[in-house]
């Protein structure tokens, strides 16, 4: 990263890597929560808000934002 100005790290890791952390977190424990929800609605063969494969495809979703907002943070506090 040490190609990378000055200016433009502020833009990259404006949160912190500490708030890039908690969010990775928390997306991560969404992700958990959408993957029982649709275990649930799998489960029960009728729709818990959404059908299982919506949930399961949200929880694919949060768990690679997740992943990623945590390797930013992992990025941020190598710097």
């Amino acid at each position: 990263m040490a190609a990378v100005p000055n200016g433009l790290k502020c833009l990259l890791f404006c949160m912190g890597p500490k708030c890039l952390a908690v969010v990775a977190w928390v997306l991560e424990i969404l992700g958990l929560a959408s993957l029982v929800l649709g275990i649930v609605s799998a489960f029960q063969n009728d729709a818990v808000g959404l059908w299982s494969t919506e949930w399961f495809l949200i929880a694919i979703a949060l768990f690679i934002l997740g992943l990623w907002a945590w390797l930013v943070a992992y990025a941020a506090a190598k710097e």
